[in-house]
């Protein structure tokens, strides 16, 4: 079986669908073996909340990662604000974005938009 890096990016322009869409896709990406790379930023940070309703769904992606197929979340430093995320997921910047899109094989970022931001 061939595996791939899959990058998927959350941005305040992905809706609720579909970012529940997106960690669907983690999962079975993740069981299949395949490396995932999620990095959110924006409003997208909530999703990685200690405090947010998919909290549970996250931990057991970053749990089975240590057992198996590896996943890395990052968010957004700045988006977060110090509120406390789900253990094992990492405050970074868009240096471990581009990490991630560099490294990846495939590069998702679902609710369309931009996945990025300009800085002038």
């Amino acid at each position: 079986m061939v595996t791939r890096n899959i990058a998927l990016v959350l941005s305040s322009a992905t809706s609720a669908a579909a970012a529940a869409s997106a960690l669907q896709l983690a999962d079975r990406l993740q069981r299949g073996g395949h490396r995932i790379m999620i990095f959110a930023h924006g409003t997208a940070v909530d999703l990685a909340l200690d405090d947010s309703p998919i909290a549970d769904a996250v931990a057991e992606l970053l749990r089975r990662g240590v057992h198996g197929a590896p996943l890395d979340w990052v968010v957004e430093a700045g988006a977060v604000g110090g509120r406390p995320t789900v253990d094992g997921v990492i405050a970074g910047d868009d240096a471990d974005l581009w990490r991630f899109v560099r490294e990846a094989d495939v590069v998702l970022a679902p609710g369309g938009g931009q996945p990025w931001r300009v800085v002038s």
